[in-house]
């Protein structure tokens, strides 16, 4: 098919870097291999590329199959996609990975490496693991973390929740990721009394906890109440890009002064459980990280969720590995997690993440605030 004022030369001028995704391919080494051959068109052209006599497209903007090598359950594929057709604009880009090819069976994405041009688009984390420590002045430990719980309890009855643990020492304190404004807790009041109660708390108990009100709610409000928590004191913000997007949750990080933590509702819906989509380590950590996070908070193993011991360590090397000139990211395992846990986890992860405990450390002993410091004390390496 002939496209009219399209020249190969002057298509080929627009064209500069490309970038690389890894697929893995379930099924024999013919119809996987064939399976590769229709991805690099469907990410892209969606055009019966026989019928394209455009040599530019054919060469530049059809992704190119650069590797295909067995792998353990299947074939993995690695693909090469021109940044401009990609473009600048997250959605784009995320489309161009997994859009359509998305709706098939049996293809995970395991990794992306993006190409110098769009670690300019995509510069990641605006303070990243070692700018946050600074900010706590926390070196050498994991973090401590914990969540306003539960849905249900009136803002002045969650402001007490976060003196106490701020009082008793606890780094991070976040919303639970089910409050948003309701009624019995509306988002502006809580965040203004929380804000107040942690800032009272630090100063009687002498140590520097951080709070992070969460934003997932209407993408019509998120960035006024982002600069409300912002005023009132916060100094992070919590956004579930599987319930937002990733180009929003890219866009609120680029856009704000506030540190970001990633939550992961409804990011199994992404999730690769057998039949497709994409590797754990990709949507809980290396993704979040790309989008601007600086705290992804995944379900840790062994708890009420399905993760695997290897599929955490592999959020955590996407957190950690290096990325360009990407800085780091402080992975948050949670979900069920005890005091009784708290050894075999650090000997799992070592001291580079931060522990999100939430029923298991309001519910030890009746004393929140004791509660905090033994917390901190266990996670003192």
């Amino acid at each position: 098919m002939k496209f009219k004022g399209y020249t190969d030369e002057g298509l080929t001028v627009l064209l500069k870097d490309r970038f690389t995704v890894d697929y893995r391919i379930q099924g024999d080494e013919h119809s996987a291999l064939q399976a590769a051959k229709n991805i690099c068109v469907e990410q892209t052209v969606e055009f019966p590329a026989a019928h394209i006599e455009c040599d530019a497209i054919q060469k530049e903007i059809i992704g190119r199959l650069e590797a295909f090598v067995p792998c353990e359950g299947g074939y993995r594929a690695t693909i090469s996609y021109s940044d401009q057709c990609a473009t600048e604009e997250f959605a784009q880009f995320f489309n161009v990975v997994f859009g359509n090819s998305s709706l098939l069976p049996g293809i995970v994405v395991e990794d992306i490496r993006l190409s110098e041009e769009m670690f300019g688009w995509f510069p990641g984390p605006k303070y990243g693991a070692e700018e946050i420590r600074r900010k706590l002045g926390v070196y050498g430990r994991p973090l401590t973390f914990t969540a306003l719980k539960p849905m249900g309890l009136p803002t002045e009855a969650l402001a007490e929740e976060a003196y106490q643990c701020a009082l008793g020492g606890v780094d991070l304190i976040k919303d639970d990721h089910g409050l948003m404004n309701q009624p019995f807790s509306d988002y502006k009041s809580r965040v203004k009394a929380v804000c107040e109660a942690v800032r009272r708390g630090n100063e009687e108990g002498g140590g520097h906890t951080m709070y992070i009100p969460n934003l997932s709610g209407s993408v019509f409000e998120i960035m006024d109440r982002a600069k409300f928590a912002q005023e009132c004191g916060a100094e992070g913000i919590m956004l579930s890009p599987g319930l937002i997007g990733y180009d929003t949750m890219q866009y609120v990080a680029a856009h704000t002064g506030l540190a970001v933590a990633a939550h992961p509702a409804m990011a199994g819906c992404f999730l690769d459980k057998g039949a497709g989509g994409f590797a754990c380590g990709l949507i809980m950590g290396l993704l979040p990280r790309i989008c601007g996070a600086d705290f992804t908070v995944f379900p840790n193993y062994g708890g009420r969720f399905s993760l695997t011991e290897q599929q955490c360590l592999d959020i955590v090397e996407g957190c950690t590995r290096k990325y360009g000139r990407m800085p780091s990211i402080i992975p948050c395992p949670s979900g069920g997690m005890t005091f009784e846990k708290l050894g075999a986890m650090k000997q799992l992860y070592g001291g580079d993440v931060a522990f999100l405990m939430g029923g298991g450390l309001f519910t030890y002993s009746p004393d929140l605030a004791e509660n905090c410091r033994i917390f901190k004390s266990s996670v003192t390496i």
